[in-house]
């Protein structure tokens, strides 16, 4: 467990990094492109494009964001339960969690990876293949993959207190 730990923590570091940077830009872009929209709509002509821009790298943030969010913990969780029982089987139930999480993320990997593979429409504004903006979908699955094996083994090696 902890030659995996060793592997999957770099890998799992450098993508939650990486997810984080490209959020910040992302949602800088989408201050940028709502401003240079709302300036163009008002003193010059509407970008048409704005819009659908917007909503793309809205999609992909949340995406990428919901990955940062896991990694560290941040999603809402009801722990009554793991409250509730003893130290060595609340540390028995986070793992189970993490690994029902990491089957969850592989199946929609799955079938996130497939739809996006038959998609063959193009945006409504621009010339970009909608599978590359459902991409995201299988991309996130598969950096949460990841993330929820490393948690798994931090889980398991854990030591139990009390």
């Amino acid at each position: 467990m902890n030659a995996i730990k060793k592997f999957l923590t770099p890998v799992s570091n450098v993508f939650d990094k990486v997810c984080s940077a490209l959020i910040v830009f992302m949602l800088g872009a989408m201050v940028i492109i709502t401003g240079a929209q709302i300036i163009c709509r008002t003193w010059f002509t509407a970008l048409s494009w704005s819009d659908e821009v917007t909503r793309y790298l809205l999609i992909w943030s949340t995406f990428l964001g919901a990955t940062v969010v896991y990694r560290h913990n941040g999603h809402i969780s009801v722990t009554l339960l793991q409250d509730a029982v003893s130290p060595k089987l609340a540390k028995t139930l986070r793992v189970l969690v993490h690994i029902i999480c990491f089957v969850l993320f592989a199946v929609l990997l799955h079938y996130s990876n497939l739809y996006c593979l038959k998609l063959k429409k193009t945006a409504t504004a621009m010339p970009i293949k909608m599978k590359y903006i459902y991409s995201c979908i299988p991309v996130s699955m598969a950096i949460n993959m990841v993330h929820s094996l490393l948690m798994i083994a931090e889980e398991a090696t854990k030591e139990v207190k009390g």
